[in-house]
């Protein structure tokens, strides 16, 4: 499927959805989010697809919502008196803002978020839904939605203080200041931080080396850490012991266990 706000690469088993608004700093409209929402539909459907790195062309990985008055977001019908206490605002507001955070969460493969410069506002909160993120020293962090007069509505109230703390997680909200790359890496923001010119060749180093995994047991292994932070201790051990016992069952396990044996690499076939 073509897209006019993304480009969507498929290759051995990863897939780079890659945001290509470079003239607004891949800011997010409704017509990329609605792109955003068939291309992730897409990679969900693929079971060729291991790992979906996630990324941005030129200077930005993505500047949030476009605040431009024609730009077709929920900024450009707030604004509108007319609109402003209407229906439709509520709705657009629920439809720009759940979509794409649930469809990366719920996305049964890993992913990453490579970020190659500003992550800002729904920006910050796409790469915070990925699994992993890695960044060049030209990534910087932005809640930025308090500075507009609104909530962190992507799901950063949820997604950040399980990553820095509620106390950091906290400061960032409050005070939408730039976290910039190394302070990132340090929180905990970024898995990895790398040069500028080496960000596309280690994130797709990190993504191949994902894909060469078990899929079955890294979908599996994905499903229990999310489903974990939200159950006590005993419950988390019961959903583990049910994926293990499913994965016993499979042909990934065995040829695991034989490559073990036969002291070489492993070739998955996720079944």
């Amino acid at each position: 499927m073509d897209f006019e706000t993304l480009v969507l690469k498929k290759e051995a088993g990863i897939a780079t959805l890659t945001m290509n608004r470079p003239a607004r700093l891949n800011a997010l409209t409704f017509q990329m989010i609605a792109e955003m929402t068939q291309a992730l539909q897409e990679v969900a459907k693929d079971q060729s697809l291991r790992v979906l790195v996630l990324t941005g062309t030129g200077r930005a990985f993505c500047a949030g919502g476009d605040f431009r008055g024609d730009s077709g977001t929920p900024a450009a019908l707030a604004v509108d008196p007319q609109l402003r206490r209407s229906t439709v605002l509520a709705q657009a507001v629920r439809s720009y803002t759940k979509g794409i955070p649930l469809a990366l969460q719920n996305l049964e493969i890993p992913t990453i978020a490579m970020v190659n410069g500003a992550a800002v506002g729904g920006g910050f909160s796409m790469a915070l839904a990925c699994d992993m993120r890695v960044g060049s020293e030209n990534a910087r962090f932005m809640v930025a939605w308090t500075l507009r007069g609104l909530v962190p509505a992507f799901g950063d109230t949820w997604l950040l203080p399980r990553i820095v703390g509620l106390g950091k997680a906290a400061e960032l909200i409050y005070t939408a200041r730039f976290v910039e790359a190394e302070e990132a890496l340090k929180l905990g923001i970024l898995n990895k931080l790398v040069p500028a010119e080496k960000l596309e060749s280690e994130g797709l180093e990190l993504a191949r080396r994902v894909a060469q995994g078990p899929p079955l047991a890294l979908r599996l292994s994905k499903l229990n850490m999310y489903k974990g932070l939200e159950v006590d201790f005993t419950t988390a051990l019961e959903y583990l012991a049910s994926s293990q016992a499913q994965l016993f069952l499979t042909d990934d396990f065995v040829e695991a266990t034989a490559a073990f044996q036969q002291k070489r690499q492993p070739v998955f076939k996720g079944k």
